[in-house]
């Protein structure tokens, strides 16, 4: 009789409870260079569980069965880990991997073109004893194995994984060969492996598939201890028997050895408990007989029955097993007989279950694969509080990164609020993979979760899941976060430097940011975003990822159509219906021209009235008229995409407060005045108030983006300025007298004192009636911008105004209904352009005094979307004020190399009184 040792070692691993599931993280790098690892193998040993690691170095493995894992890390050209890991439900650390050079590996790495005939001989005997049935499994690398001859018996060794193709189960296998020894009558092969499911568009082969696996796990090892665990040996097909005496030789006759040399084993008390969760011991102090009666077998061992017959001795005398009945100490089992005829033809992954079906795939789109693009979003902070701006910076990567100036250059945001409504957008234009803009909170927003979602209408094509979404906090003025900081995280591809590690309160801190090229040669620029966090006002919170962890490729759907429904967009584009006098839609050909009158367009429309015009570039909204009068134009607005059934959540330990946030009155309070921007058309819009002709008119449809009013005026208008003191909105005139820290202490609006902010805000009127009992500021904050029709805005009038006409006038003009009755005008359709970029202002105290008693309590003292740096020109420099918090404060910087390769870097500083 022929004994044969375990066929392929199995490893340790407990994929117990499939219930409960951990994640594995962290990265690999070379030992010496510690420059990462792209494309590692990542995998855990004997399962289809793997992935590879990214252009970082990083990989994230999902969906781990709690408990012990051995975890492999394989590069060609390196020599291999295997390591094993604890997996838990939650916090688990990142693991760092580095992987050392095998010059003896690189050196044979190589294909052999010339083999002579007695290593062919002898490949095909080594084929036969490691893959069993060579019919439907092949071996695709065989010239990576050489052959020793010693004392009888043969090596094989193979530098390199070898990759076998199992088309009878319908898996590619990379097998790390540790050692292999065999002879005539015995073999040990020892090995990691990792299983790739196969692909198959025929539901015929998917079938088989199924029925093949379900075969190979009916009888085998795995299958024998699963029944014993679940005490069901006989109702799943097994016998289990031991000799009665001294183990004698086997005759034909299985009824003559049950009458004289065998006794069935009772199983019920076999099993005990193991040494962790969910492993089990099975006691097998003597070798066993094993008979599965499920599978007929001619010619069978006896030649009375036709059972599968096979034989297990254990050494240590007990089978550890999991509930699964996966043998966990494979080394200490020696199995012989039919259960090892199939060798690695027949050995299904570890995670494989009884009742899994292959399912026949629709063929892939690979031209949706090439022309995938990913957006991420670099937010200020993590969480904020009403009245705060949110301030983003947009990344684009490409599968493809030559086709940048090939695919969209139009990015919608959106900010989906607690109720998932969106509450405001944005449309940005992108130029070379960027955008930045922002949103305001207003100071009556409700606290709770928010959602930042970013996507091109490109990226509707592979659906919602592509989409970039973020998850944010509003907190309320009496809240706060009660957690650790966290470390800094450094890059190796970006240094930060600070000119000073403390720093007293209002002083310049200059920063330097630096490409470091000396473990990645390639890398020649970067493009960043910059934010400066005050760590005693908002923390920083692992939970909300960065862009190296946001930026990864998600597979296309394979349901996805090769006709794509949504365009490439190059800028704006127009959608609408035509309808003739009659209100008919027909086909015809239309002349289009914006308000500015700068361009004209042919448009021609289908059968049932509609047309399009792409590619257009325009800020705020506008009017397109149609030359001619005979008919009407309706502008189509895109429906915003439809939202994923969970949202992404950040978890934060918010905590009730005694002291009130505080919201830094001097964030534009004390910035750089700027030059007045005139707003003009050439279309006069007649003014409607008593005193003039307005100096700047606003048109509501040029405002629609905003969250107010007030918002839309210090955007539009940088000469003006909002403050808040805690109580109210102000908004103050460059022209006004220059407010200083003693009109914070006034406690009534509107009166015109030089001791308080209302004292420097211009006159409100609201349809020509002017608002009294609280600051223009506060009033205009409450206004929204779809509800007004135009803005007059008139400088320094003293007739009938008064001293309080000094600072201006603003007269608001909300749309009324009969507007458009009176219109007799060409017909029109209101389309919304691009949103423009607002400026992150910060005070310059080299210019404004230090000693003022207006306390500065910004949060994000800096704040910077575009930041270049390039690897052959010096440091990158860029400044800004520390406030008067004392405290730490966290430099963040995110970022993109020329190369693709996302940059997270951190580091900090501390301000002193």
């Amino acid at each position: 009789m022929r004994f044969f040792m375990a066929a392929v070692l199995l490893v340790s691993i407990c994929l117990g409870s499939y219930a409960q599931t951990g994640t594995i993280s962290g990265r690999v790098v070379d030992a010496k260079t510690l420059e990462p690892l792209p494309f590692t193998n990542v995998y855990v040993n004997n399962t289809t569980m793997g992935v590879v690691t990214n252009a970082s170095g990083e990989f994230v493995l999902h969906n781990l069965p709690l408990g012990t894992a051995d975890i492999v890390f394989s590069f060609i050209g390196y020599i291999s880990q295997q390591v094993k890991v604890t997996v838990k439900a939650t916090a688990n650390s990142p693991m760092a991997i580095q992987l050392t050079a095998d010059a003896q590996q690189v050196a044979e790495v190589n294909v052999k073109a010339g083999r002579d005939k007695a290593w062919e001989k002898q490949l095909k005997r080594f084929e036969k004893v490691f893959l069993g049935n060579t019919a439907d499994c092949k071996l695709l690398n065989p010239w990576a194995i050489d052959f020793v001859d010693e004392k009888g018996s043969t090596i094989a060794k193979a530098s390199i994984p070898l990759e076998i193709d199992n088309r009878k189960l319908g898996y590619k296998l990379f097998f790390q060969l540790k050692s292999a020894t065999y002879s005539t009558t015995e073999y040990s092969i020892v090995g990691t492996t990792r299983f790739i499911e196969l692909e198959t568009t025929s539901a015929t082969e998917a079938r088989h598939w199924t029925k093949e696996r379900e075969q190979a796990y009916g009888g085998s090892a795995k299958h024998l201890m699963k029944s014993i665990l679940d005490r069901k040996l006989s109702l799943f097909g097994f016998g289990l028997y031991r000799d009665k005496g001294k183990a004698k030789p086997r005759t034909k006759s299985f009824t003559f050895e049950i009458e004289h040399n065998l006794a069935p084993v009772d199983t019920t008390s076999l099993v005990t408990s193991g040494p962790a969760m969910n492993e089990y011991r099975i006691a097998l102090k003597e070798r066993v007989e094993v008979h599965y009666r499920k599978e007929f077998i001619y010619p069978s061992f006896y030649a009375d029955v036709s059972d599968a017959v096979s034989w297990l001795e254990v050494r240590g005398g007990y089978v550890l097993i999991n509930k699964e009945g996966t043998i966990l100490n494979p080394t200490d089992v020696a199995i012989s007989g039919n259960m090892t005829d199939a060798r690695l033809s027949g050995m299904l992954p570890l995670d494989y279950k009884p009742g899994d079906f292959v399912i026949a795939q629709k063929p892939i789109n690979h031209s949706a694969r090439r022309l995938q693009e990913k957006v991420y979003l670099h937010t200020d902070k993590p969480y904020y509080y009403p009245g705060d701006k949110l301030w983003f910076s947009a990344y684009m990567t490409y599968r493809l990164p030559e086709l940048i100036d090939t695919l969209s250059r139009v990015l919608y945001v959106d900010l989906i609020d607690a109720n998932r409504m969106v509450s405001q957008s944005r449309v940005l234009p992108l130029d070379s993979g960027r955008a930045a803009s922002s949103f305001r909170f207003p100071v009556t927003v409700p606290p709770g979760k928010y959602v930042l979602r970013a996507y091109t209408q490109w990226m509707k094509n592979y659906g919602i899941d592509h989409f970039f979404y973020k998850p944010i906090a509003v907190l309320a003025l009496n809240q706060r976060v009660d957690e650790k900081t966290t470390r800094p995280v450094s890059d190796s591809l970006l240094k930060i430097v600070v000119d000073k590690p403390v720093y007293p309160t209002r002083n310049q801190v200059k920063m330097t940011l630096r490409l470091d090229t000396t473990e990645s040669a390639s890398v020649m620029a970067g493009s960043f975003s910059v934010a400066v966090l005050d760590e005693a006002d908002v923390l920083s919170n692992a939970e909300s990822g960065s862009i190296k962890t946001g930026f990864d490729f998600l597979e296309p759907p394979r349901d996805m159509p090769l006709v794509y429904d949504y365009p490439i967009e190059k800028g704006i584009t127009l959608d609408g219906i035509y309808s003739d006098k009659k209100g008919k839609v027909k086909k015809s050909t239309l002349t289009l021209l914006p308000e500015d009158l700068s361009h004209i367009y042919q448009a021609t429309t289908h059968n049932d009235g509609t047309f399009s015009l792409a590619n257009l570039a325009f800020y705020d909204s506008t009017k397109f008229f149609m030359q001619s009068p005979e008919g009407s134009i309706q502008v189509v607005t895109k429906e915003p995409p439809r939202l994923p059934e969970k949202l992404p959540d950040l978890p934060l330990h918010i905590v009730s407060s005694t002291a009130l946030h505080m919201i830094a009155a001097a964030d534009t309070l004390q910035g750089k005045r700027l030059a007045e921007v005139k707003v003009s058309a050439k279309k006069i819009i007649q003014s409607e108030n008593s005193y003039g002709q307005a100096d700047v008119t606003i048109k509501g449809e040029s405002i629609e983006g905003f969250a107010t009013i007030a918002d839309a005026i210090a955007s539009k208008l940088p000469s003006f300025r909002l403050v808040y003191d805690q109580t109210d909105w102000y908004l103050i005139w460059a022209r006004a007298s220059t407010p200083n820290s003693r009109d914070l202490s006034s406690q009534k609006p509107n009166i015109a004192s030089k001791n308080n902010l209302s004292a420097h805000e211009p006159n409100l009127y609201i349809n020509n009636v002017l608002v009294v009992g609280e600051t223009a500021g506060s009033r205009l904050m409450q206004l929204s911008p779809t509800l007004i029709d135009h803005i007059e805005i008139n400088g320094m009038i003293t007739s009938n105004q008064g001293a309080s006409g000094s600072n201006g006038l603003i007269n608001v003009y909300t749309k009324r209904p009969s507007d458009d009755a009176k219109s007799k005008g060409l017909p029109f359709g209101k389309v919304r352009g691009f949103d423009r970029e607002s400026t992150f202002r910060s005070p310059d105290y080299t210019y404004q005094s230090t000693t003022s008693d207006a306390k500065d309590y910004r949060s994000t003292l800096y704040w910077n979307p575009r930041v270049n740096v390039k690897a052959t020109q010096p440091p990158t420099t860029l400044s800004f004020f520390t406030s008067d918090q004392s405290g730490r404060y966290r430099i963040v910087v995110e970022g993109i190399t020329n190369n693709g390769t996302p940059v997270h870097a951190e580091t900090t500083f501390v301000v002193n009184e």
